[in-house]
């Protein structure tokens, strides 16, 4: 999302849009899919003469589920408060100073990368089970027969 900073001179930039994420950038990462992101927010100058970004971002991502492997879909919402510097090396890539532009694509990617859960599972109506397995979260302590002498034996010297 290439931002015009011509325009920022006169007035602030209102931002409210909907961006389609290239599925190049989410290839190697554990989303499978990205619904399109909605950006609303403003950019402008701030009383130091930085260019500070603060928008609100929500969607929604496909993800898998981390036991059944199942697509689940992962809302999320976040504020992006950003200060870009042309001085500051990290930004640098982001703002092409040549054409007076600022791309904020990879500000809202990096954002979004963060929001990623390590693992994620249906609470309801996962497939638990299937042929020759089955998932055991029992929280009662299933002790083996052959250990059963073994269990009163802890028990009697607890006592």
């Amino acid at each position: 999302m290439q931002i015009d900073l011509n325009k920022l001179n006169v007035s602030d930039i209102v931002i409210d849009e909907s961006l389609t994420i290239d599925n190049e950038l989410y290839k190697n990462t554990s989303i499978k899919e990205l619904k399109p992101v909605k950006v609303s927010g403003k950019i402008f100058y701030n009383i130091s003469d930085e260019i500070e970004l603060d928008v609100d971002v929500e969607g929604i991502m496909i993800l898998e589920d981390s036991i059944t492997l199942d697509p689940i879909d992962y809302p999320y919402s976040f504020h992006i408060n950003e200060i870009i510097s042309s001085e500051n090396e990290e930004i640098k890539e982001y703002y092409q100073n040549s054409k007076n532009t600022l791309d904020i694509m990879p500000i809202l990617w990096q954002n979004i990368v963060l929001e990623v859960p390590i693992s994620i599972t249906k609470e309801k109506d996962a497939h638990l089970s299937g042929e020759g397995w089955e998932l055991n979260n029992d929280k009662e302590d299933n002790i083996d027969p052959r250990l059963a002498e073994l269990s009163k034996l802890l028990e009697e010297g607890k006592e």
